[in-house]
């Protein structure tokens, strides 16, 4: 079995590392996989290619360059032999479905990842017409459609009028993620702030973007009783939000807040384990991969009770569910955290036992058997 993996870039976002990461336990299930690059960016491209995955790099010089996209995926079909095309995101399905009007007997799968339909909804005349056409793509062109998640499948399903939607969940790549600490937390902690400071320290990593709520965790952390809360929150990553943060942060004169714009992995999993316990405050997610990340790190999570999260997690099992937009009810459950250390332990390790369910060996043998059926189908 031969597929090609048609996405838009291999940048560091959420649906690319969950490629990244699946292809190989793909691979050693006997699964030929290669990859077809839309657009320009391939950071993630080299992690690919030295586990002996080819990445095709078509480089279209604009997004919707149709005549440019058709030829290059047409040539690339007809110098390979490919039993199946799987697209992740927007513009990989919308030219994995104009393609099948050339090669119809090819079979075609996309996967759905976001709620993106909330995020930017169709409220111009250009957005109607660009749902329209999603919604003929996906219905008239593509076999098979998956969602990450039973909230990303309803979303789908209701604005695109898709009458059959499969539930295949995003992955994590447990083997790879290290929980043993080579350094000491301290050491790793003592790289952003002065430690003697505080007496315990969180983190909320993630993209700075509005669906993540970072305004709700501001003034959650703005609640807390400074005298008696001695705890440093991070703030990890990178987007169009930075600025706006940046200013909030400093007209509440939170100095207990450090925000970091980026780290490489590595590193970011390192000061999460160096961290007492995870807060995200998110106000839509399709699959929140930080969080099934910080519960294979064997952390505490403070998360919103909103759908995709409560697919991982179990209020006061796996982790302390809150309402999203509710930055009081976040600071009572970040206080709670901080005052009860049995309880942090408790919600870590029924966490890092619920996460192996998300294992990428376990999710990859689900996609091969999808696959077969696909084809024998």
């Amino acid at each position: 079995m031969k597929i090609l993996f048609i996405i838009e870039t291999l940048g560091n976002g959420g649906a690319e590392r969950v490629l990244v990461s699946t292809l190989p336990a793909l691979q050693k299930l006997g699964i030929e996989c290669e990859v077809a690059i839309l657009f320009e960016r391939d950071d993630l491209a080299e992690e690919l290619e030295t586990q002996k995955i080819r990445v095709h790099r078509l480089h279209l010089t604009y997004k919707w360059n149709v005549v440019e996209g058709i030829y290059k995926l047409h040539k690339l079909l007809k110098q390979n032999d490919y039993d199946i095309l799987h697209a992740h995101l927007f513009f990989a399905y919308f030219y994995t479905g104009v393609i099948k009007l050339f090669q119809p007997k090819i079979k075609t799968v996309t996967t759905f990842h976001n709620l993106g339909y909330n995020t930017y909804p169709a409220t111009t005349l250009v957005k109607k017409l660009r749902k329209n056409l999603d919604a003929f793509i996906v219905n008239k062109l593509v076999d098979k459609k998956v969602a990450v998640s039973g909230a990303v499948k309803d979303h789908y399903a209701a604005h695109l009028n898709i009458s059959h939607v499969d539930v295949i969940f995003n992955s994590f790549p447990l083997g790879q993620i290290d929980t043993a600490q080579d350094i000491k937390a301290t050491e790793i902690l003592k790289k952003y702030v002065d430690t003697s400071m505080y007496d315990l320290f969180s983190i909320t990593p993630g993209r700075l973007v509005k669906e993540k709520g970072h305004t709700y965790l501001l003034e959650a952390i703005e609640r807390l009783d400074k005298e008696t809360i001695k705890l440093c929150h991070f703030i990890v990553g990178s987007g169009p939000l930075e600025e706006e943060i940046k200013s909030e942060i400093k007209e509440k004169k939170l100095s207990n807040v450090v925000l970091i714009p980026g780290l490489p992995q590595e590193d970011l999993f390192n000061l999460i384990g160096a961290c007492a316990f995870i807060a995200v405050s998110s106000i839509s997610e399709g699959f929140p991969m930080v969080v099934g990340e910080c519960m294979a790190l064997g952390k505490p999570i403070i998360a919103t009770e909103i759908s995709g999260v409560v697919d991982m997690i179990e209020n006061n099992k796996e982790g302390l569910l809150v309402p999203a937009k509710d930055s009081e009810a976040l600071a009572k459950a970040i206080e709670r955290l901080y005052t009860d250390s049995t309880l942090r332990d408790s919600l870590a390790e029924h966490a890092k036992e619920k996460i192996k369910q998300f294992d990428t060996k376990i999710i990859a043998k689900q996609w091969k058997q999808y696959y077969e059926k696909m084809l024998n189908g």
